[in-house]
């Protein structure tokens, strides 16, 4: 299993919020993205332009460096936090955000940091 965590800066977690700004941690399951339905992957891949199963080589088993990949990355876990904002309208400031990595045989990251950083 695969948890990506992403912290974005206050102004971008404002702006990509509903009501109240986004999470400070996002937190994208790439398990629960495999266990979507195939309506809802299908709407998703439509929305984004860009086909999930190719996506994923790009997130497992390390989040790839590559921009695309990152800014779908945050695009999927700031839209399991209840963001609304069309993939194409996105564009968060990712060389400001923070990403962290955790794989099952690893534990989550505590004060040690002793996660994966991706």
């Amino acid at each position: 299993m695969t948890i990506i965590r992403v912290r974005l800066d206050d102004e971008d977690r404002k702006q990509y919020g509903a009501e109240e700004p986004l999470p400070e941690e996002l937190v994208l399951d790439l398990e629960a993205l495999k266990d979507m339905p195939a309506g809802d992957l299908d709407a998703l891949e439509r929305d984004m332009d860009l086909a999930l199963i190719g996506l994923l080589g790009y997130l497992e088993p390390r989040l790839s460096p590559l921009m695309f990949a990152r800014r779908a990355a945050v695009f999927l876990a700031a839209r399991a936090a209840g963001c609304s904002t069309r993939y194409g309208e996105f564009q968060p400031r990712l060389l400001r955000a923070t990403f962290v990595q955790e794989d099952a045989a690893r534990p989550p990251a505590g004060p040690s940091g002793d996660s994966s950083e991706a």
